[in-house]
Order: structure tokens, then C-alpha cells, then sequence
């Protein structure tokens, strides 16, 4: 597998997005070392197929209508799932997140999807505060809660794992997400000293 971006890219991408990343942590109340280890997780993943998909997308060849896109990773569907859960909670709204419609996204309706994997696929920090949305709505599913300083190690890997599949176990990807987590966790700690 080709990879689009490196380790040391990524690192250097979450260094250039720390102001925005700490900001979305403080308005949603989800550690940064979680957001940083999903972004680090979907980044590093990236293949030379993610551009390729998304060149298809965006030209409309084939009749795709969607394709995960940006620093996160996120479906067009995915991303009005998880907008839609934060609005349902009062959490934010489409105005806030200066998303193009006057009206509410259906994840069923292509022209809706097309319209939000735009909206993810031109703007950086839309892609990633949709993600911090998506990791709510996926900490929600798998706990029942959204409160991240409640979680044990298993239900916080359960979480990582959600945001990449649609499992009820952990997989391979919510171990790693996990020990990323803890990476960051514990450089949050040296700075703060």
C-alpha cells in the first residue's frame, strides 16, 4: 500500500492544527489526546486509492457520490449522521458549522451526501470538527454516554474502534487508536509541566 501521508506528516499536520484541535476539545469535551490519535489513525491510513476515489467524487464519474475525504476520513453520509446527532443534542447546528443548507441532511439522499462530502473535502477544520462530532455520536452508541472521563480502557478502545467500523467488538484499529491515545496523553503531560 501506498501511503499519501507519513507518520512524520501527520505529525507535523496535528502540530499545524493544535490551536483548532484544542478548541473543538474544549467545545465538545473530548480530550485532544482522542482526537489527535483518530486523526493520526486516518491520516496515516491514507492510500493512493483515498485520492483516486475522491478525484472520482468530485468529478462525478461512474455516478459516486461519495468516498471518505479529508484529514478524518469521513463519508458524506457519515458526516450528516453525526452533524444531525450533535443538532439533535444541541450540541451545534448546520448554521454554526456554516454548512450550506437551509434545511436538515438526509444521509439516504445523494444530493444531500454530495453536498456534505464537499463541504468535508474543502474545508480542514469543517472535516475535522465533523470527526470530533462523529466520535460523539460513536461514544454514544457504544456507551450510552459522552462523557470521555468516564470511560474505561476497554469502552474508550470500543469508541476509536466505532469511528473506523460499524462493529460492536474492538478491532485491530481501536488497539492502535488506543496506544496513540496514550502517546498523546503523555505528551500532553510533558508540556503541561
Amino acid at each position: 500500500m501506498l501511503k499519501t501521508i507519513s507518520e512524520k506528516k501527520a505529525e507535523a499536520i496535528l502540530a499545524e492544527n493544535s490551536p483548532w484541535i484544542q478548541t473543538l476539545s474544549e467545545r465538545y469535551r473530548i480530550p485532544q489526546a482522542v482526537i489527535k490519535a483518530i486523526l493520526y489513525m486516518e491520516m496515516t491510513g491514507m492510500d493512493i486509492m483515498d485520492p483516486i476515489a475522491d478525484a472520482v467524487v468530485r468529478t462525478g464519474l461512474f455516478s459516486k457520490k461519495d468516498s471518505s475525504t479529508g484529514y478524518a476520513q469521513i463519508f458524506g453520509w457519515v458526516g450528516i449522521k453525526a452533524v444531525n446527532f450533535a443538532a439533535d443534542r444541541g450540541m451545534t447546528d448546520y448554521e454554526k458549522l456554516h454548512i450550506p443548507s437551509d434545511r436538515r441532511l438526509d444521509p439516504l439522499n445523494q444530493d444531500d451526501v454530495r453536498l456534505m462530502w464537499k463541504y468535508l473535502r474543502s474545508d480542514k477544520k469543517a472535516n475535522m470538527e465533523v470527526a470530533v462530532l462523529n466520535m460523539l455520536c460513536a461514544a454514544e452508541e457504544m456507551t450510552g454516554r459522552i462523557d470521555f472521563s468516564s470511560y474505561s480502557e476497554e469502552e474508550l478502545k470500543l469508541v476509536l474502534t466505532r469511528y473506523n467500523a460499524d462493529t460492536d467488538h474492538i478491532t485491530g484499529y481501536g488497539e492502535e487508536a488506543y496506544r496513540h491515545y496514550l502517546r498523546y496523553l503523555e505528551s500532553e503531560k510533558k508540556e503541561s509541566v
